[in-house]
């Protein structure tokens, strides 16, 4: 019968309140939750004990509960390992705590120390005979070169001492090699600096406050040794040694067996501090990495037997080492974290050693960072500082494994992504906010997500929060065939906040197209982007506010001459004027404040966008989401003062409004113009996103959705947009399929209008994108010079165009014979069509060396001469606006090469004066600001007299939009 179940029945679990009577308070608390964990579960076993605070016994002790057949013990280092078969072969800490009988009633287990390289199965399997393995990661790890892993079933106890470790390679392997074994790490610190996540369950945790409550610690004294801020080394050195000797000589007067343990950051410094302790009459050695195994065994022996005084180290007998003699410490180089110092103190806050006292800390106080400088004030309080310091330090360490524990995995993670670790993710501060109608389903994940399949997907317990891995494997977009491939991965955090209804998507890809997919699979899609009104709401409770990145957007949804202006420095927000709330709204901002005392960075922008600076932990992303959620939910509101409040900031649409009656393309489409291919296989034609036109935008009832029509002149789609759901888009006609060219590869038309959305506007000229409202703020005037009273005596005013009579005196014809007779231009495009920038665009060189480019947009009258039919305008005045654009150089001339050059099977727009390598060459030969643009909107059903108020105010808000942008717009009437 293997040792530990034979020899189970021995152990008793007893707290002792009497030296040597039992065990402490935590180390019965630690193996009871030990027993209930092998009971229920098999997942590693996490335990965090204080520094000093007695693991040894933990870990002997769990042998014999978990009635093991055969335990690899891991530990750090050599020193370790030979500490750790010390106290398996004798079983003293549990014998001398009443926890094992003697020796002569209970013989010890058989104990074998891994030294060499394990680098074949037969090394392993004449280890057949022990109770017991004891090794390091450099003598048995299987993820070194040359290294066997032991037989699978081997060990059925794996413990693993100082358990900080085994998120690295080295120490993760032993976990991997022996899946049928249980796991049980021991640590005092739960956490790394590194803010990797530790293996397994934290099953049990004993706070440092506890320990020292019942009196678990000895005191430790901090004793600072002050020298000039520009001393050099040795003359600190030379003070450190000469104040630890003296209370080397102060202690050992008073009866004390104390030693020193002084540390140094390199070994030629451990040298040479040596020599100066001997030197001033102090028996030291120096320990490092360079002494040989039986020398440093031979040094640990001489300072037990007090034939040494202390040692000098380069973090030797640190880290888990058990000599409670050691009570006087010196930094002559202090550590860079809070862990290590911790770890280091512990050393000397030890108490199971007669014959020692107060241990004494010394150090010059400026050199520690700033993590652990607290600790290294003069008249500072150890027992509670430490305690303070460890305790804050371990419970955010202990709230972020719980809050990863609270995540199952979900479906069956795909081959090779079992082990993947969610504590491991980081992720940067950026946020999509929705407001939903739904609760989620979350019952299961998603398969894929666009191009990217789903692998791993991770659910809360309370339902309200998803995790997904997702991966991606394609051919490089440069690579035509299938012979290369690219991996690529992507991670999506999805919070979901039932009182509010707010949805908060933190992810690695930040594409409207996986956003909207998430919300589709999630909640039907019923969501929307959080309008900026709302989201402007992180600043709730602010204070100290100073914005060094400010953006403002114009209200003039085609604006060209500052379309978005971005502030930026120091206090940018008072970069920001009067005068521009006439034809701006907040865009975004960036700045820094503080909240409850703490400073801190935070911005945020139009489309539901939150972002702040740094990569945060799942845990710690999900604490920053419930703060922000907060202050956007609470019912007080204080945003603070700055000069942002000079700027609207929209409103949010709730319904779209009914005179919705146009729309533009995003300015990214004016900017690129992708290539659009309608229809499939012989009858495919290839055209370009703004030669599409957008018409018939009709809002429903409710004012949850419209519709317009998209396409050419021949064919065209159905879309709805739909306001409160996701995507926004959706196809009401699948014929015939139009697909726009991107970097990814072709998507479907209202794939790349959820991507980048639409401007729509009213014949108010109030625009709106997603879920936010601009108001135009126009003056119900129109100046008189705007309007251009014409003869249209001998014009057919109701009829615009007619393709089958030429010769009919229509709106167009009768302008495009006024054009040709008496402007003298130096050409004139004929553009009517779809896309069309106008239906003429007349060039001109007039005096002072300029081009004049005037766009004529016509309309037939509705009826009689009139100035009361609001409808005759509507369309003209967002034809205008939107001609804004070609006031910019190069799309002017992009737009006159791409719709002049005669195509085979697609139309193009004739010169009626001119040629067009005349017109382009005299559009290049100009600078930009040579080049003035002006609008004409022909309506000869208007009569420039007695115009209503109605239609004034449509006409005013026209022109107030082009006067924002320096282009002028005159009214062609009767």
């Amino acid at each position: 019968m293997p040792y530990f179940a034979e020899n189970a029945k021995h152990l008793t679990l007893r707290e002792g309140h009497a030296p040597n009577t039992g065990l402490r308070r935590g180390q019965v608390g630690a193996l009871y939750a030990l027993a209930a964990h092998i009971i229920e579960r098999h997942d590693p076993a996490l335990i965090s004990l204080p520094t000093g605070y007695g693991k040894t016994a933990v870990l002997t002790a769990a042998c014999f509960l978990a009635q093991a057949r055969r335990v690899l013990v891991v530990t750090p280092t050599s020193t370790l390992r030979a500490q750790a078969a010390r106290a398996f072969r004798t079983l003293d800490t549990l014998r001398r705590l009443s926890a094992l009988p003697g020796e002569d009633a209970l013989p010890a287990p058989r104990v074998a120390v891994i030294e060499e390289r394990m680098t074949s199965q037969q090394q392993w399997q004449a280890l057949g005979d022990c109770d017991v393995a004891v090794c390091t990661p450099h003598s048995a790890s299987p993820d070194i070169e040359g290294v066997e892993p032991p037989p699978v079933d081997m060990f059925d106890l794996v413990l693993v001492d100082e358990g900080h470790h085994s998120p690295a390679r080295t120490w993760a392997a032993f976990i991997r090699a022996t899946p049928n074994a249980r796991h049980v790490l021991l640590s005092a610190t739960p956490f790394r600096r590194d803010r990797r996540q530790l293996p397994g369950r934290l099953i049990f945790y004993y706070s440092l406050r506890q320990a020292v409550a019942e009196n678990a610690f000895g005191k430790v004294t901090f004793n600072p040794v002050i020298v000039d801020e520009d001393a050099l080394p040795d003359t600190r050195d030379a003070a450190l040694v000469a104040k630890a000797v003296e209370i080397f000589r102060r202690d050992a007067a008073a009866g004390l067996q104390h030693r020193l343990l002084a540390r140094t950051e390199r070994i030629a410094d451990a040298e040479r501090v040596a020599q100066r302790y001997a030197d001033a009459g102090l028996r030291v050695e120096a320990v490092s990495s360079r002494r040989s195994k039986q020398q440093i065994e031979d040094i640990e022996r001489r300072l037990v037997a007090g034939e040494l005084d202390g040692v000098v180290c380069v973090d030797m007998f640190g880290e888990g080492y058990d000599f409670p003699k050691f009570k006087i410490a010196v930094l002559h180089s202090a550590h860079k974290s809070l862990v290590p110092t911790l770890q280091f103190i512990g050393r000397f806050a030890r108490t199971n050693d007669e014959q020692t006292g107060t241990a004494t800390f010394l150090a010059v106080p400026r050199e520690v960072d700033a993590e652990s400088s607290e600790l290294y004030r003069d008249g500072v309080d150890w027992d509670v500082l430490l305690a303070d310091v460890v305790e804050a330090r371990q419970q955010l360490a202990l709230q972020q494994r719980e809050t990863l524990q609270s995540f199952a995995q979900t479906g069956h993670p795909h081959a090779d992504y079992e082990a993947v670790n969610p504590g491991a993710f980081r992720l940067s501060q950026h946020i999509a906010v929705y407001r939903t109608g739904d609760a989620p389903d979350f019952s299961e994940p998603p398969e894929t997500l666009k191009s990217l399949q789903v692998t791993n997907g991770w659910l809360s317990d309370d339902h309200s929060t998803y995790l997904l891995l997702a991966k991606s494997v394609k051919s490089p977009a440069w690579y035509r065939e299938e012979h290369l491939v690219d991996a690529a991965h992507a991670c999506f955090l999805i919070k979901f906040f039932p009182a509010s209804r707010l949805l908060f998507i933190t992810a690695t890809e930040r594409s409207e197209r996986y956003y909207a997919e998430l919300v589709e699979f999630f909640f039907g899609g019923n969501a929307s982007p959080l309008a900026y009104d709302q989201i402007r709401k992180v600043l709730n409770g602010m204070t100290d506010q100073e914005f060094y990145s400010v953006g403002i957007r114009s209200t003039s949804p085609t604006a060209t001459t500052e379309s978005y202006r971005i502030v930026a420095g120091s206090n940018a927000d008072r970069g920001v004027r009067d005068t521009d709330a006439a034809n701006f709204s907040q865009g975004h901002f960036m700045g820094r404040g503080q909240v409850n005392g703490e400073s801190e960075v935070i911005g945020a922008s139009a489309g539901g966008r939150i972002w702040s600076n740094g990569k945060l932990s799942i845990p710690e992303i999900l604490d920053w989401m419930t703060a922000l959620h907060g202050r956007m939910t609470a019912n007080q509101v204080n945003i603070g003062r700055s000069g942002l409040d000079l700027l609207p900031f929209g409103e949010t649409l709730e319904r779209i409004p009914a005179s919705t009656c146009m729309t533009d393309w995003p300015k990214v489409a004016y900017r690129d113009n992708p290539q659009v291919l309608i229809g499939e296989g012989a009858d495919r034609v290839v055209t370009s996103l703004l030669d599409l036109q957008i018409t018939n935008v009709t809002v429903n009832g409710d004012g949850s959705a419209l519709t317009f029509r998209i396409g050419d002149d021949v064919r065209s789609q159905r879309v709805q947009y739909r306001l409160h759901r996701r995507p926004n888009y959706g196809l009401l006609d699948e014929n015939p399929p139009i697909r726009v060219s991107t970097s990814e590869g072709n998507v479907s038309i209202e794939e790349w209008l959820d991507e980048h959305g639409l401007v729509f506007f009213t014949k108010e000229m109030d625009s709106f994108v997603y879920g936010t409202l601009q108001r135009r703020l126009a003056r119900t005037a129109i100046r008189p010079e705007s309007l251009v009273p014409h003869d249209w005596t001998g014009c057919q005013i109701n009829v615009e165009f007619d393709t089958t009579d030429p010769d009919r005196m229509t709106v167009q014809r009768f302008l495009q014979d006024h054009l040709i007779g008496v402007m003298a231009a130096d050409f004139i495009i004929y553009d009517h069509r779809s896309g069309e920038a106008a239906d003429f665009i007349v060039g001109k060189v007039i005096p002072g060396n300029r081009l004049a480019i005037s766009l004529y947009h016509c309309k037939g009258a509705g009826g009689p001469v009139s100035g009361e039919r609001v409808d005759d305008v509507y369309e003209l005045a967002g034809q205008s606006v939107k001609s804004a654009r070609f006031q910019r150089k190069d799309e002017l001339l992009r737009h006159i090469e791409r719709r002049t050059q005669a195509r085979p099977n697609r139309g193009h727009s004739p010169f009626l004066v001119g040629t067009r390598d005349a017109a382009i060459d005299l559009v290049r030969a100009y600078d930009p600001i040579a080049i003035s643009l002006s609008v004409h909107a022909v309506q000869p059903g208007l009569l420039a007299t007695g115009l209503a108020e109605n239609v004034r105010a449509v006409m005013a808000a026209a022109n107030d939009s082009l006067t924002a942008q320096g282009v002028e717009l005159r009214w062609l009437v009767s």
